[in-house]
């Protein structure tokens, strides 16, 4: 199962129609273009000043994002305070991403009077609120200046030296007040005003003392008053505390005003998405090559698009010739997959590690059945699947989100059924064990560890064996029919050697016949010698024996990965282990508490928020580690990826969705 075929479309135009051909394309929604090669006599085109008058709009537009969610987050604050009247746009819950037709896309434009009017009135707005912000700063920066003064009742000018006294104003810390008390024994008069962790000094003394009295006050750690402030105090801070009280109230307005603006919003997102789709298609004519009258255009377009593209072309009344070809040696096309609706989602998965490379082997049907397999696993407890699929079905009912998130929730809604399955299995109800309630299950990990640690590597080994499975047959599609052998078979033949060689010696429960653990040594014997042989292929010389022993290393490695698996065993058990304390603890909040209901309803409380608990860190854990099997135990056996994922003209858009419709003309 490949990834998706890829034809190169090559087309030559007339330079006049080249915009209305990229136009076409977008509508199409099929193709990625790329760079044309330039020839000689042929040049690309320049529309990098085009570019950056879209560049200066998204700048405007960001501007309004910006603000306004700053704004919304103190205006909730201002609402509930009471202190400004407004409703802000409720959005619906859940409300899926919105779409728009073609034709609504491209009559975008019509849009910008109305926004760019908001912007220049929010602009206004927006400098306002800077120097409403800046002289509250100023104002209370002057409070707290004052601050250490504001008990001196006369003004601050008047504490000037005259033609003989000194007047030092300052303060020192409280604990430093005894060494500044010494200034009054070389001869000065000092008031003190103590305020806390700080004392307010005023020192008066003849200025023939100064250099005395100035070292004592230095000791005392003196800070002296350097405010270019005049009046009392008292009266300033007064004053400036009116003043901030008016710079609140009228900030306060200013918000009101400013996030009135919130309905041009969903404006502002289509206008961005339109500009991102304009850009990227100033992007595609920049790659053309072109002379003064025509140009070349190159993209590349899934195989079954091939007859969607034809027809388009051939319908659009525009001059040009085109064909379509086969990728030439050399060419690195882009990866485009195809799956149906329930494998589509664990693309994410796969693309987190590495995009499939064109022409290998599509992983994601195989990430799709493990990821689902073992997140139920790791989870499994009925009770928290049914929680699990319930709250993302219902989001993925009533919400239509982005691809990424959607592709998240859809594989936690798919885990959820898995951990469903699982939990029945294994017997587990919101930390209630089957066995409690009285109903089938196959074993219980608490009470049987063991066998949950035989069935987490029992599916390591299965998981591990499928990977060499397919690169066995990628091989022999590669016409290497001797490295599939040696390098996969020899894993099959080892594994089934050792199990029949020493089934009985590790689980025993397990008799096995004595001619079936001779038949297990020869195969085990078999197997490492095709690894061997594997390790010696396309070598030379005494490099065929290095490379036989250094290919032995990989048993090691084989059962490092094998390891791995046990996080499943860890993660279950951790998960059935908290799930049951949470149990505990609620039960003993109920006992405790002698009145039945109250006791009832703190019991309730507990486990809601342990249960809730559990569900969170135990789901993302199991997201987590099962990415990581799937990357490294899994991935390592068969997997290469390295690919570039297609990217056709139009899928640029952040905000909406374009339902593929033909644009009136």
């Amino acid at each position: 199962m490949p990834v998706v075929e890829m034809q190169k479309l090559v087309l030559i135009g007339n330079s006049s129609e080249r915009e209305q051909l990229i136009k076409l394309l977008h509508t199409e929604e099929c193709v990625q273009i790329v760079t044309a090669p330039k020839t000689e006599g042929t040049r690309y085109a320049d529309k990098q000043s085009a570019l950056e008058v879209f560049g200066a709009k998204k700048a405007k537009l960001d501007f309004i994002f910006d603000l306004l969610k700053s704004c919304q987050i103190e205006a909730q604050a201002l609402i509930k305070a009471k202190k400004i009247n407004y409703n802000p746009v409720k959005k619906p819950f859940l409300a899926g991403k919105p779409s728009l037709t073609m034709e609504e896309f491209y009559k975008t434009p019509q849009l910008e009077e109305d926004v760019f009017d908001a912007y220049a009135r929010l602009s206004r707005l927006s400098e306002e609120l800077l120097k409403n912000k800046a002289n509250d700063i100023k104002l209370k920066n002057t409070v707290n200046q004052l601050a250490p003064y504001k008990e001196i009742d006369a003004k601050l000018e008047s504490f000037k030296d005259t033609a003989n006294v000194s007047i030092l104003l300052g303060v020192v810390p409280s604990s430093r007040k005894a060494t500044a008390q010494k200034a009054e024994d070389a001869g000065a008069y000092m008031l003190y005003y103590d305020s806390g962790a700080n004392c307010t000094i005023v020192a008066v003394f003849l200025k023939e003392k100064y250099e005395e009295i100035a070292k004592i006050l230095s000791d005392a750690e003196f800070s002296a008053c350097t405010l270019n402030i005049t009046g009392v105090p008292k009266d300033v801070i007064e004053e400036s505390e009116k003043l901030m009280q008016a710079n609140a109230e009228m900030r306060a307005k200013l918000i009101e005003q400013i996030i009135s603006f919130e309905y041009v919003l969903d404006d502002c997102k289509r206008l961005y998405d339109y500009y991102l789709i304009e850009e990227r298609k100033l992007e595609c004519e920049m790659q053309t090559s072109c002379t003064q009258t025509s140009y070349i255009l190159e993209a590349w377009v899934p195989a079954g698009k091939t007859e969607q593209l034809d027809k388009a072309l051939d319908g659009s009344g525009l001059a040009l010739m085109y064909e379509l070809r086969e990728p030439q040696e050399g060419e690195k096309p882009p990866t485009y997959v195809e799956d149906n609706a329930v494998v589509e989602p664990y693309h994410s998965v796969t693309n987190m590690f590495s995009a499939p490379a064109y022409g290998e082997i599509n992983p994601n049907p195989f990430v799709a059945f493990f990821f689902f397999l073992f997140f139920g696993m790791m989870l499994a407890d009925a009770g928290y699947g049914l929680v699990l699929t319930v709250l993302t079905g219902i989001v993925l009912a009533k919400q239509r989100p982005p691809k990424g998130q959607a592709s998240l929730i859809k594989i936690i809604f798919m885990g959820g059924i898995s951990t469903m399955i699982w939990g029945v299995v294994l017997g587990s109800y919101f930390g209630f064990s089957a066995s409690d309630i009285g109903i089938w299950y196959w074993f219980n990990p608490i009470e049987e560890p063991m066998n949950m640690l035989y069935l987490s590597l029992a599916m390591g080994i299965f998981q591990m064996c499928f990977g060499l499975g397919i690169n066995m047959v990628a091989m022999f599609k590669q016409k290497k029919p001797l490295d599939a052998i040696s390098g996969t078979l020899s894993w099959y033949f080892m594994l089934l050697g050792l199990a029949l060689a020493f089934g009985s010696s590790l689980i025993t429960a397990v008799t096995l016949p004595s001619w079936l653990k001779t038949v297990g040594y020869v195969l085990l014997i078999v197997g490492l010698l095709l690894l061997m042989l594997s390790g010696a292929l396309h070598k030379k010389g005494a490099k065929k024996i290095s490379g036989a022993l250094a290919r032995l290393y990989d048993i090691v490695n084989f059962f490092s990965d094998l390891m791995s698996y046990t996080r499943i065993f860890g993660l279950g058990l951790a998960s059935a282990v908290i799930g049951m304390v949470f149990n505990e603890i609620g039960q003993v909040v109920m006992n405790l508490i002698p009145v039945k209901a109250i006791g009832f309803i703190a019991a309730a409380i507990v486990l809601l928020i342990g249960h809730v608990f559990n569900i969170g860190i135990n789901a993302l854990g199991a997201y987590v580690h099962n990415s990581r099997l799937q990357f490294v135990e899994f991935f390592g056996k068969f997997y290469t990826g390295g690919g570039e994922l297609f990217r056709p003209l139009g899928c640029e858009m952040k905000y909406y969705y374009i339902h593929n419709q033909e644009v009136k003309k």
